[in-house]
């Protein structure tokens, strides 16, 4: 018997747990929303912000090095002379498209040559320094 009321006791708990309120049902539903629109934000924004990295790049048959010296024609990258062709493709480390005058000596450059001639520079990426 006693046994009995104890297990009609929790029974009785038990039923008072499954009872609640519509109030209560919808605060919980938004309160998992919420929170599941909170993970999804912040895995969002983790994924595109850039945290001030350079874009990724595809430089396949790039060579890197340091602008050592400017010249009218050339550019010196690590102490070797490269001519840089008129119609070159210089970009900045974000991807955008940057004027010659704008290198400076110690850029960080990625930088295609030519097939036909080594000591030419027709693509380039150059990551100025802030």
């Amino acid at each position: 018997m006693i046994a009995d009321a104890h297990t009609e006791e929790k029974m009785k708990n038990l039923k008072r747990g499954h009872q609640m309120n519509g109030q209560s049902r919808l605060c919980v539903r938004a309160g998992i929303m919420l929170l599941a629109v909170t993970v999804l934000s912040v895995t969002a924004i983790g994924v595109t912000q850039a945290d001030d990295q350079p874009a990724p790049t595809v430089a396949v048959g790039y060579q890197n090095g340091t602008i050592t010296a400017i010249h009218e024609k050339t550019l010196d990258i690590d102490g070797r002379t490269y001519a840089v062709v008129p119609d070159v493709v210089m970009l900045d480390q974000h991807g955008e498209a940057i004027e010659p005058g704008r290198l400076i000596v110690s850029a960080e450059v990625k930088f295609h040559v030519k097939k036909e001639q080594s000591n030419m520079i027709d693509q380039m990426i150059v990551t100025l320094p802030f």
